[in-house]
């Protein structure tokens, strides 16, 4: 019998113990479910962003329609009115601009992560003071910026939208003729920390969570006008970047609404990582 030549021993088994081992069938299916269920979730979502953008916009022309006849009817009409029917065509004024600033709020929630802008550096020290000019803030209400802001880059209408969103509930839950407005930054690792602060009458720490969450107000709607969306949109831009937003509050005493956003570069891609290090840093 022949004899089995071996040119050089030392390799038997060397490429054995290199070769990368085959996962098990199970962990493999796994993971393949996994990366099919989330691009099922993107898809899912996706859709339903469309959904909301095209049926609110829809929603807008036939709205318009009914104002117009509105307007006309109270203008040219008003003689043919007795006290009642004012009043109930005022009433339907009210619902129809309630309507509409709702849909405009859900257009804007929309477009979050949906619509993008050109990244510019922005320095917050120009665009805080431009937003509070554009509030028609009451004379006995004063804002005041209480330390330099920071120039961050970022879409220039995303981080307009927070800050708006922030000062216009500061002043508009005021509830009295005379408060004061604080905006403030601090550095924190490598996150900048945002706050805006009243002397209003304050928010019952069981709302802190309600209040960010689509179309909840704490105030009746006929009572005092609110589409409930701002501090959602808020909420949904801070997190996009990377950031977090809350609120702390004692009633009769006012309320400081905190955001983060990194310092470097506010992006969509980057938000992740941005997150993860706010976590682990305990913001």
């Amino acid at each position: 019998m022949d004899k089995l030549q071996i040119d050089n021993p030392d390799s038997i088994g060397t490429s054995v113990c290199t070769a990368e081992p085959e996962p098990p069938p199970a962990e493999a299916d796994a993971k393949n479910s996994s990366e099919e269920l989330q691009k099922k979730i993107d898809s899912i979502s996706a859709e339903f962003k469309d959904f909301v953008y095209i049926i609110s916009h829809d929603l807008k022309a036939p709205l318009r329609a009914i104002k117009a006849l509105t307007d006309w009817l109270a203008a040219d009409y008003a003689d043919k009115f007795d006290a009642d029917g004012k009043e109930q065509l005022k009433m339907l004024l009210t619902r129809v601009d309630r309507m509409n600033n709702l849909l405009e709020g859900v257009l804007q929630y929309s477009r979050i992560g949906r619509v993008t802008e050109n990244k510019i550096e922005i320095k917050l020290n120009e665009l805080v003071p431009e937003i509070i000019e554009t509030l028609n803030v009451p004379a006995g209400i004063h804002i005041t910026i209480e330390n330099p802001l920071p120039a961050i880059v970022s879409e220039p209408t995303r981080v307009r939208q927070v800050f708006e969103n922030l000062l216009s509930n500061a002043v508009r839950f005021m509830g009295k003729p005379e408060g004061t407005v604080k905006v403030g930054c601090t550095e924190e690792g490598g996150f900048w920390k945002f706050s805006v602060s009243d002397n209003g009458p304050g928010i019952d720490q069981q709302y802190f969570e309600k209040i960010f969450r689509l179309f909840q107000t704490l105030q009746a709607k006929d009572q005092f006008e609110s589409t409930g969306v701002g501090l959602t949109i808020a909420k949904k831009i801070v997190e996009l970047y990377g950031g977090r937003i809350w609120v702390t509050s004692k009633v009769g005493q006012g309320s400081t609404f905190y955001f983060t956003l990194p310092k470097k570069e506010c992006t969509q891609e980057t938000a992740g990582v941005a997150a993860e290090t706010a976590a682990g840093t305990g913001r």
